[in-house]
């Protein structure tokens, strides 16, 4: 295969088979179960061919490496696995060389303690699927794994020697094995009901193979495996992992000190496995593991990818695609990085670097105090802004901005207060709000519009939030908000909800907007812990007006494009539509250079039209 060689090296009693290709710093790249060498055939060409020599063993008990004792799993421990990493690392690297390491599945837990053993013979961890596991005082993960999800959980059927061998061989091939294993999908956890297979995908259920996997890739896995001796070699890790977790117990409270980089899918059910995606998402991963740089977790949408920064004490989320001039899309109320969706996939597609972050307060973005509006101040919010350029551009290079509703607040004061970290600004439905001696926003809307006003309802805390609890669900809110299509003020009557969708009235949903979406906004803001964080925004107008008094009477001076619907309730907020009608606005924004009033359309102009909002924005970044 394009010129990967195969060696075979004396190690720890095993005579180990080792692919390798290329020349330069070496890559170790260790495999999972059931998996070989083979798993990292793409990668191994890729690196060799840019300038590196990437190796890839079959560890012990897997493939050609022969010599572990199949009937013994008390010889598969992790302190065994990598024991025998040492070994074949002095033998084929220098005195003192470190190198790159890059796990997957097993390989990962192998690669982490690895790493955590011996970190002195590692440049850098690059791990995917699985993450860091600290020794836990409670038991092994697969006694764990029983209390939790019972007898049919595959790490407690795989426990008895040979037990679930000789169970596979009657029901299924090695080849329908393989298929089965290899194309699991399903997050939830991987059950095995005995004598049925796996409950996912029953044994009479026919498999598809999905474009990236062929019936010669399943072919020589089963292969493979078949020669070993079957599954056994790598069902032994798992036999192995009480003694594991017994011979570990002096790393606990142990920490990872090799820079990292951790990726997952969001489809992985490793990542879903003992909450390690909270472990995760939440930045307790980073505290075991300091040197972690970057997280990614990739979902299903189109290669769009998910990483974490920190920033300003913040775990900020960020998704992002594409390679080129970065654009930074900045979300609203009552929305999340998802609002963007389209435009990310389009922007990408067209030769830009597409980033759109959960804002504080939102999402998977965690760290700012749910309790104390105060920390959600627009100086807040523009300071996390340039935390996160500083941590994901180079310095002195310039961004487009993109932003709606909040979003769309936030970069104005963006661009006025730091015009130099900004190439050009394309901002949806929120005109430019020059600062107001009368008051903020919130007490000139009050006296206009009267106590239910939704800016109003908005300001004590914690009360808006129970009054919705109380009357409709989450779903239920994002369907009444994200339809919305009354110009006139959003009104919340106290206890009746929404006035122009009384909670009794039900919701039909636009052909561009999904059940599935709603979902995903709902979730996310359950996660986040409800809709404290974005209305936190509108509790601290007040003091976001006294903090902005310097910049009255201040210009933004950064090449502006303006899109707005013209059934948008922003559009009439304030005297907004005769503002930007009448030439006022571009007083105060000297460089704006295009104001385009889209008729019949509403607030959430991106994803009610994004094939029109996608070439507004592409139409006029391209000049620039």
């Amino acid at each position: 295969m394009e010129g990967i060689q195969h060696k075979f090296i004396n190690v720890n009693g095993l005579n180990m088979h080792i692919a390798e290709k290329g020349e330069g710093p070496l890559v170790l790249f260790l495999h999972g179960f059931p998996e070989l060498w083979y798993s990292w055939r793409h990668q191994i060409v890729y690196l060799a061919d840019h300038g590196y020599r990437a190796v890839a063993p079959d560890l012990r008990g897997y493939g050609q490496t022969t010599g572990a004792p199949l009937n013994d799993h008390t010889k598969f421990t992790i302190p065994h696995v990598v024991g025998d990493l040492i070994g074949l690392l002095d033998a084929i690297t220098n005195e003192g060389e470190k190198v790159f390491v890059v796990g997957h599945d097993w390989g990962a837990i192998i690669a982490w303690n690895l790493c955590m053993f011996r970190p002195d013979r590692v440049k850098a961890l690059v791990n995917l699927s699985v993450a860091f596991m600290p020794w836990n005082p409670n038991g092994n993960i697969a006694e764990i794994l029983r209390r939790d999800h019972g007898d049919d959980h595959y790490m407690t059927r795989y426990q008895k020697p040979g037990e679930i061998e000789a169970e596979f061989a009657k029901i299924m091939s090695l080849e329908t094995f393989m298929k089965k294993i290899l194309i699991l999908r399903d997050p939830g956890p991987l059950l095995i009901p005995k004598g049925k297979g796996f409950l996912h995908s029953p044994p009479g259920v026919p498999v598809t193979l999905p474009p990236w996997l062929s019936e010669e890739d399943i072919e020589y896995f089963a292969s493979q495996h078949e020669k070993a001796g079957g599954l056994t070699g790598g069902i032994n890790y798992y036999r192995a992992l009480y003694l594991s977790w017994e011979l570990t117990s002096a790393w606990r409270g142990a920490k990872v000190m090799v820079p990292t980089k951790y990726v997952v899918g969001d489809m992985d059910i490793a990542y879903y496995m003992l909450g390690a995606d909270n472990y995760v998402t939440s930045g307790e991963m980073k505290k075991d593991v300091p040197l972690l740089e970057e997280v990614v977790v990739m979902e299903g949408m189109e290669g769009i990818q998910h990483k974490f920064i920190n920033v300003n004490g913040l775990n900020m989320h960020i998704a992002e695609k594409g390679e080129g001039p970065l654009v930074l899309f900045l979300h609203g109320f009552p929305e999340l990085w998802y609002s963007w969706r389209h435009q990310i996939v389009y922007l990408a597609d067209h030769g830009y670097r597409a980033v759109a972050p959960d804002l504080r307060g939102y999402g998977q973005t965690t760290g700012a105090p749910l309790d104390d509006h105060t920390k959600f101040t627009i100086p807040h919010v523009v300071g996390d802004l340039i935390g996160l350029l500083d941590a994901i551009t180079h310095e002195g290079e310039k961004v487009f901005v993109v932003g709606h509703d909040w979003g769309a607040i936030i970069a104005w004061n963006l661009c006025m207060f730091r015009p130099d970290r900004v190439k050009a600004l394309v901002n949806l439905s929120v005109a430019f709000m020059p600062w107001n001696p009368n008051g903020n926003i919130a007490e000139i809307l009050r006296r206009d519009h009267g106590d239910d006003h939704y800016m109003t309802r908005y300001q004590k805390p914690g009360e808006i939030e129970a009054e919705f609890a109380k009357i409709m669900s989450l779903e239920t809110f994002m369907k009444k908000i994200l339809i919305l299509r009354d110009p006139g003020p959003l009104l919340i009557p106290k206890g009746k909800g929404f006035l122009h969708s009384p909670p009794g009235v039900p919701v039909t949903l636009p052909p561009w907007l999904s059940e599935e979406d709603i979902e995903y906004f709902a979730s996310q803001h359950e996660k986040a812990g409800g809709l404290t964080g974005g209305i936190n925004y509108y509790r601290a107008l007040y003091l976001s007006w006294e903090l902005t008094s310097a910049w009255r009477g201040a210009k933004v001076m950064v090449p502006t494009k303006y899109v707005v619907g013209d059934m948008d309730v922003a559009y009439y907020m304030l005297g907004a539509d005769k503002y930007v009608t009448s030439g006022e606005m571009k007083k105060d924004v000297p460089l704006l250079e295009e104001v385009v009033v889209m008729e019949g359309v509403a607030h959430f102009l991106n994803q009610e039209k994004p094939d029109e909002i996608n070439k507004h924005i592409i139409d006029f970044i391209q000049k620039f």
